[in-house]
């Protein structure tokens, strides 16, 4: 899978107390050889490029499929995750996620049922659409994205991981002054996500495109992410 055009890209930049760290992080969109939307993004930590990159697949507002590799110090693994909309019907929220992976005892693989559920390959463009759709349920919706919480644990690296996720509009003081900050047509959220990322606050414009991104962390530190150096064809309305 790869691109065959661009049509935008971008990186968010990483900070730690105000302290620049060392992740790249950068996106591009556009669409591939079959002339499909898709978006590609890597995320590096350190001087060796060791991380994550996940190809992407996007219709009907969702990620109707994505490729994800993982490369450590250990190893290289991968895993393939797609939607399994009925014959005929266009990708939707519930649909079946089927998901391969590479576990410590050869190739694995799973259907995961749910009324809804929402595919999200962890990377943070994925935020802003994923955003708009929790926002849409006020009781959140359960969200599956490959396991990195613990890469050591190497058989339950990229497998399926369920986690009930919840977003709510942010209003008042906070929200315009980051509107102020991030741009004129920033909608501002608060995220319940995983247990590493509660009550983060997230900024998105009107093109669905995360531009910020703050969370405390479990020890106090407060970290923030911020989209960079953005490239976006005027033939493009939006990210989806």
């Amino acid at each position: 899978m790869r691109l065959n055009s661009t049509l935008a890209q971008g990186r968010y930049h990483y900070s730690c107390d105000g302290r620049e760290m060392p992740v790249q992080d950068s996106w591009q969109l556009g669409n591939d050889e079959q002339g499909r939307r898709s978006l590609v993004s890597r995320r590096l930590v350190g001087d060796q490029g060791f991380g994550i990159e996940v190809f992407a697949l996007l219709e009907g507002g969702l990620v109707s499929e994505c490729v994800v590799h993982w490369r450590d110090e250990v190893d290289e693994v991968s895993a393939h995750y797609k939607l399994m909309p009925e014959e005929g019907k266009s990708p939707a929220i519930g649909d079946d996620i089927q998901a391969s992976w590479t576990g410590p005892n050869g190739p694995q693989q799973l259907n995961i049922e749910g009324e809804e559920r929402l595919l999200f390959p962890l990377m943070r463009v994925f935020m802003g659409p994923v955003l708009s759709r929790l926002v849409q349920h006020e009781n959140g919706l359960e969200v599956v994205s490959p396991d990195i919480v613990d890469p050591s644990q190497r058989g339950k690296l990229l497998s399926p991981r369920v986690s009930h996720r919840t977003a709510r509009s942010m209003a008042g003081d906070v929200s315009s002054q980051k509107a102020q900050e991030l741009g004129s047509d920033i909608i501002a959220y608060i995220y319940q996500g995983d247990e590493a990322e509660r009550d983060a606050h997230c900024y998105v414009d009107s093109r669905s495109l995360l531009v910020g991104y703050d969370w405390p962390s479990s020890t106090g530190r407060l970290w923030q992410v911020r989209l960079r150096d953005l490239e976006w064809s005027s033939s493009l309305k939006g990210l989806l």
